[in-house]
């Protein structure tokens, strides 16, 4: 038998892991969530956003709610309620965290449909869609509650998120505002990171309560001492 030569060999070592790199990915979904899973920095799904606004205006969503086009809220078909997602215009850098709380969207192709103030902060809102990527930075339901052993008069607070990147920290914020009027929250720069906590409360049983309300909503938060941690 005639040798083979190293260009032939070449070729059909070639031939052989694009073969071999077929098979391995067929079947395989372009996604797949990771349940109650906290923080996620991986792109869970990457399609076209789209947004509504005025004829759905003041209507009851899917978990209840009233829409509000005026606040950071999405809808998705698969994703539960009051997840909190950070999407990102692929078109032009732009990014935003929106809470899950409606279902949709239900034309093929379209992976998430933003309230308008989401799409205005992605710039989509009068070209009316942009290719995304969705990152989960929370799910919903996934809520972690702390248990409080100090003394029931120390003074504490609840930290609530944190984040690399101001703007998803300030979109906290605002769901946390308009989840919880009573309560005072604010965005603080520690340790190279954007924190969203509370007011300093006046006792531990105080912040379990507030744990406890948060939990109740399916968001995280824990019990910290005060001290550390300074407004910007």
């Amino acid at each position: 038998m005639k040798p083979m030569s190293v260009a032939a060999l070449a070729v059909l070592l070639f031939a052989l892991s694009a073969c071999l790199a077929r098979r391995a990915a067929g079947g395989e979904p372009q996604f797949e969530p990771q349940a109650g899973a906290v923080g996620g920095q991986e792109v869970f799904q990457t399609g076209v956003a789209s947004w509504y606004g005025d004829d759905f205006q003041g209507k009851v969503t899917a978990n209840g709610e009233i829409y509000d086009m005026r606040k950071l809220t999405a809808a998705h078909q698969e994703l539960p309620f009051h997840s909190l997602v950070e999407v990102e215009n692929l078109e032009n850098g732009r990014k935003v965290l929106v809470r899950v709380n409606d279902r949709g969207p239900f034309l093929k192709g379209r992976i998430i449909d933003l309230s308008l103030k989401a799409a205005q902060r992605l710039e989509i809102a009068e070209k009316g869609t942009a290719e995304v990527s969705l990152r989960v930075m929370r799910w919903g339901g996934a809520a972690a509650l702390a248990t409080a052993s100090a003394p029931a008069a120390r003074a504490c607070f609840v930290q609530a998120g944190a984040f690399a990147l101001r703007a998803n920290a300030e979109d906290l914020l605002l769901t946390l505002t308009e989840l919880f009027p009573g309560l005072v929250f604010r965005v603080v720069a520690e340790d190279g990171m954007f924190k969203v906590i509370s007011a300093e409360l006046p006792s531990m049983s105080a912040c379990a309560e507030v744990i406890r309300e948060l939990a109740a909503r399916h968001l995280q938060g824990f019990i910290r001492e005060t001290g550390g941690g300074e407004e910007n």
